[in-house]
Order: C-alpha cells, then sequence, then structure tokens
C-alpha cells in the first residue's frame, strides 16, 4: 500500500513494515499532475526491475523504498513546471536522491 501526502512525501506498507518518504525538494511551481506523476514512477520502477505481476510476490522492504523515492522525484520534478509535464528519463537521471 502506498499513500502519497503531498509535500509530506508518502508512506508505504509492506508486511507491515512502514516506509517513509520525504517529499523530493523543489521550488512548487504548480502541482497538477503531482500525484499521476508519482504513480506512473512507481509503476515504471516497479517495471523496469520486474517487480510486477507474479514477481510481485517477491517485493521486498528495499524495493518499496527505492520505488517510493523514485516515484517522489518524479512528482517533485512534475511540481517544478508549469501544467502537467512529467520528467524524461534524461531528466531523472541529473538529480540526486532525496
Amino acid at each position: 500500500m502506498v499513500v502519497t501526502q503531498g509535500g509530506r512525501g508518502a508512506l508505504a506498507s509492506l508486511d507491515g513494515v512502514r516506509v517513509r518518504m520525504p517529499a523530493f525538494a523543489v521550488e512548487v511551481v504548480d502541482t497538477v499532475g503531482a500525484g499521476d506523476s508519482f504513480t506512473a514512477g512507481l509503476l515504471h520502477w516497479l517495471w523496469r526491475h520486474g517487480r510486477l505481476a507474479d514477481a510481485f510476490k517477491t517485493l521486498t522492504v528495499p524495493d518499496v523504498e527505492n520505488a517510493t523515492r523514485f516515484a517522489a522525484r518524479v512528482a517533485g520534478l512534475t511540481c517544478g513546471v508549469a501544467g502537467a509535464d512529467a520528467p524524461w528519463a534524461n531528466d531523472l537521471r541529473q538529480v540526486s536522491e532525496p
């Protein structure tokens, strides 16, 4: 389970272990699309690391931490520009982890 909390980041839970991920630090221009971008980032990370479908059963707490960190970066970068304009993969490589 993952719950986004806007500027407070996100809270995830896996097998009773809770993971808190801070929001990605960015000068906020527009929050439109932040939640959708977070979800897209989360799903992208899970897909890229083979953790969707049946592999979801083998998801670990470190996987959840990494996936939510990536998702927070995507959402943060989306908030840094006007409109619901999610970042490209190249934009994500240029930013440090939160």
